[in-house]
């Protein structure tokens, strides 16, 4: 029987394009306030945001790099771990996906427990769940990162610890995610159900499968978890 659903946080329950829009807004500013001199020729926040997001739709790789190079400018470690830090560290401007909470309302009806468990580094995850006041809604929240690089998923680290502080068996677990490299592997190493999320805009909407371990159900809203056939609730 299953008594608590634990959620993954980007692109399950708030788009992570919006964050990364928020951060480089943020990077913007930074770049307009601290640097103006470097990239005055650009004509203001919207403009240092608009090249800035360009290159990320381009590819999400080495953006700040690819930024100052593009400038003429030295993208030394300095300068860009600046520009990455800002980007971390920054308070976002971020909401949930319209389905969480008619979701959430529906669930705490059922008398399940709800949770979240992510992945990336914990200040940023952290900034996020305060942004989304996730702790108003979902109990436990574990970032991973808070632990330790080790316990990122794959691993079932995170997981033991919530089912330990639920006082619930793995099996009694179900976890919600999107991200097929890494979301979904946890059923090869416990009783634990998976559920995909099929978010369009997700980053991680086309990866490959870890090691070709497949979600057991899959969803286009979280308002489908009740009827998808995953609940088991007697």
């Amino acid at each position: 029987m299953i008594r608590a659903v634990i959620f993954d946080l980007d692109d399950t329950l708030s788009p992570e394009k919006e964050y990364a829009r928020s951060g480089y807004h943020a990077v913007a500013d930074h770049l307009c306030r601290d640097f103006s001199g470097r990239v005055a020729g650009l004509g203001g926040i919207e403009a240092v945001f608009d090249r800035l997001w360009t290159l990320f739709e381009e590819s999400p790789k080495m953006v700040f790099n690819r930024f100052l190079s593009g400038l003429g400018l030295p993208d030394d470690r300095e300068t860009v771990m600046d520009l990455v830090k800002t980007y971390r560290e920054h308070r976002p401007g971020i909401q949930y996906y319209e389905d969480v909470l008619p979701t959430w309302k529906i669930l705490k009806e059922l008398g399940l427990y709800m949770g979240i468990l992510s992945d990336g580094y914990g200040v940023t995850q952290r900034r996020k769940i305060e942004a989304l006041e996730a702790e108003k809604y979902f109990q436990p929240i574990l970032l991973t990162d808070e632990i330790g690089r080790e316990a990122w998923k794959p691993s079932i680290i995170g997981f033991r610890r919530i089912a330990e502080e639920l006082g619930l068996s793995l099996s009694e677990l179900v976890y919600v995610g999107d991200n097929p490299e890494k979301d979904f592997f946890i059923s090869e190493l416990a009783p634990i159900k998976t559920v995909r999320i099929l978010r369009p805009d997700g980053v991680y909407w086309n990866s490959p499968y870890r090691e070709g371990k497949r979600e057991q159900f899959r969803i286009h809203s979280l308002m489908e978890l009740k009827d998808c056939g995953v609940l088991e609730l007697s």
